[in-house]
């Protein structure tokens, strides 16, 4: 693939959290030198051969199941040192896509691993369709295309080793499972890590890493969504019965963690939803 395609950018994209400015690839990719970095941010991928990729006089070699994601203005460069040295890209920006950077963890420039190559190769060939097409409908179209591959950016991108959010969520499926079946009974850490065989600080840390959470704050999610579903299929049953069904023997502690949670007591969380 040689491609080089350019977005027609008009204030409708200009509005949008994010949208594409261009995409293509390049068989042999040649050596770039951007000493005041790139307009837009961009997200290259390596489809064979290998390179070298320099930010802030750190040199990083880049190989078949890498890529390189810029952030714009971020003074960079790149060379091959194994040809034919391919590369895919996509060139992106918005008025939301810093913030949506951050939110997915994703604070600068960098080298990473990709757990599924093949995921984010799919949302390039879409992209490349969309500017191929070159119709006004495919503006939000090709928004929508650009938000998932971030999506599957925070999923199987991993900065050292292909251990990706998605590898340690699946690491933790047994765990998870666990909980989800047992979530009405008292849960320890103890028991946790021993499913994962691990030491309860350890299994605090896989949590953290893979769901941004620690286990028991966890467990209270999914007991507060099923504390949910219990308000609106079973509305005539009092809230402390709910509390017991969901693990909780003190209703009042339980009224609490709900209101920390959704913001309303559980009465008037049952009251908003079954009056519309």
């Amino acid at each position: 693939m040689d491609l080089n395609l350019f977005s027609v950018i008009t204030d409708l994209e200009r509005r949008l959290p994010i949208y594409i400015t261009s995409a293509g690839g390049w068989t042999h990719q040649n050596s770039i030198e951007r000493p005041s970095g790139y307009p837009s941010y961009q997200w290259l991928q390596v489809t064979s051969g290998s390179g070298v990729f320099s930010h802030h006089g750190k040199e990083i070699a880049v190989h078949p199941g890498q890529g390189i994601l810029t952030m714009a203005h971020d003074p960079h460069e790149y060379r091959p040192t194994k040809a034919p040295w391919s590369v895919r890209w996509i060139c992106f920006d918005g008025n939301r896509v810093q913030d949506m950077l951050e939110d997915l963890g994703i604070h600068q420039t960098g080298v990473f691993f990709l757990a599924n190559p093949d995921a984010l190769l799919k949302h390039h060939q879409e992209s490349v369709s969309l500017l191929q097409a070159q119709h006004p409908a495919t503006v939000l179209e090709s928004s929508s295309t650009m938000y998932r591959l971030l999506l599957d950016l925070y999923r199987y991108i991993s900065r050292s080793e292909l251990r990706s959010r998605k590898h340690q969520m699946d690491a933790l499926t047994p765990v998870l499972a666990y909980m989800e079946q047992n979530y009405n009974h008292s849960i320890t850490l103890g028991e946790l890590a021993e499913l994962q065989g691990v030491t309860p600080q350890h299994i605090c840390v896989l949590f953290q890493q893979a769901l941004g959470a620690r286990p028991i704050e966890y467990l209270t999610r999914i007991r507060m969504r099923k504390a949910k579903e219990l308000l609106l299929q079973q509305p005539r049953k009092e809230v402390k019965a709910i509390a017991a069904q969901v693990g909780y023997e003190h209703p009042s502690y339980f009224i609490k963690l709900f209101k920390q949670q959704e913001g309303l007591t559980p009465v008037m969380f049952r009251s908003a939803y079954l009056s519309r």
